[in-house]
């Protein structure tokens, strides 16, 4: 009550002087006008901050910068664009030379008041906050090349990234004849044996398309234990220990430790393979990516990692596979095709090499297959991982972000 009673005493005694003297009332209308400032200017950096996390957890990358007199313009794949903003200079601080803020100068650089820095490598954009958080974003790479023998050539880089946020779907499964309209309508109810992926093998076929987006398509007859390209959310941190009520982790080849790139939650689990014992399926029906609309196109890179199934047999063995030594290599093998279904190239990737397996999300450029009109992927693998039938580690890896030059 004391507080209160001294706070009204001194808010009469300031308008008794007041209207007993003149008072320049410049200065705290200064002091409010920059108060509004700072508001508008916190909410556009939140807004700023807002979309940048949208384009990370979006699994969007970097395909242009340009800095211009009101900040850094970042270009995403899907073609949003965010500007982060250059502040006002701050005023001489005590310690430093011009200040951000106009408070103490300790860095003496300019900009929002929640972004200290923007830096940009050769594959990443690095933007520092004001607190010392980091956010990273990928770059696309260069986009002028020598595509095609067209030196400067240029192009935009579009991204399945599986999530439905990004509204760039139509996939359908013939399975009760049923509509699915988002992504994650395709994941199945159960990794083994689920409703959509273990139906009828002689009439059920599982697909999706990417329309409008990459063009990229892929369908397989059920069920799933022959080979396909499936949906998941499935996140199994601990790839030792199999989950109580399961038999073995192949009843959990849907999933992986770590989720979707980038922080996101969709992803696609491939599983196929052909060697000199597998006589169900031949060259010609390896598991394929490829464009609904027979237009051939770059596909720049994909990011992949390990599934728990994959990572569980390599790291501890299992009922056919041995441990993985220092010898130890497993390797997706990419071959691509043209128009006229003539092989166009090959390029790998090493789910293992030296007995490591991968376990992050590690980017695969493809770029080096040329124009294509699909791909199709095989495995690789070291002579303690092949048995008198075959491969015996499974043949599964994890894909996300596939992204395509579109000129």
């Amino acid at each position: 009550m004391r507080k209160v009673v001294c706070l009204a005493l001194g808010v009469v005694a300031m308008l008794t002087a007041m209207t007993a003297c003149s008072f320049d009332d410049e200065p705290l209308w200064n002091k409010i006008n920059e108060m509004e400032g700072e508001i508008d200017q916190n909410r556009s950096d939140i807004e700023t901050l807002t979309a940048l996390m949208d384009a990370l957890s979006g699994g969007k990358v970097i395909v242009a910068t340009e800095t211009t007199d009101e900040g850094v313009v970042l270009t995403f794949s899907d073609g949003s664009k965010v500007t982060i903003r250059n502040g006002e200079d701050g005023k001489d601080g005590t310690d430093g030379t011009d200040g951000k803020d106009g408070k103490d100068g300790k860095d003496g650089k300019d900009g929002d008041s929640m972004f200290e820095s923007v830096e940009e490598t050769d594959t990443e954009v690095i933007i520092t906050l004001t607190d010392g958080r980091v956010i990273r974003l990928p770059k696309a790479g260069d986009n002028t090349g020598n595509e095609g023998g067209n030196e400067g050539e240029t192009y935009t880089l579009r991204t399945l990234s599986f999530e439905d946020a990004d509204a760039k779907f139509a996939g359908y499964t013939l399975y009760g004849g049923a509509a699915i309209n988002t992504w994650s309508d395709l994941i199945d109810d159960m990794q083994y044996g689920g409703s959509l992926t273990y139906t009828d093998y002689a009439t059920d076929v599982y697909y999706w398309y990417d329309e409008g987006n990459t063009e990229l398509y892929h369908s397989f007859t059920t069920p799933y234990w022959g080979g396909g390209h499936v949906v998941s959310n499935y996140v199994i941190e601990d790839f030792e220990t199999l989950p109580e009520g399961h038999n073995g982790w192949y009843e959990l080849q849907m999933a992986n430790p770590i989720g979707g790139h980038n922080g996101s939650a969709n992803f696609a689990v491939h599983n196929g393979y052909s060697d000199f014992f597998n006589s169900q399926i031949y060259d010609s029906s390896l598991q394929t990516l490829e464009f609904a609309d027979g237009v051939e196109r770059v596909i720049d890179h994909m990011y992949v990692t390990n599934t728990c199934y994959v990572l569980n047999s390599l790291t501890y063995g299992d009922g056919f596979n041995s441990p993985a030594t220092e010898s130890t290599y497993i390797k997706v093998v990419a071959y691509g095709y043209n128009a006229n279904d003539e092989e166009t190239g090959s390029v790998e990737f090493a789910l293992c090499e030296n007995g490591v397996p991968v376990t992050e999300w590690t980017k695969w450029d493809l770029s080096s297959l040329g124009k294509v009109t699909k791909i199709a992927f095989n495995f690789s693998a070291s002579e303690d991982q092949i048995g008198s039938y075959g491969m015996n580690c499974p043949a599964y890896f994890a894909y996300d972000d596939v992204a395509v030059r579109w000129e």
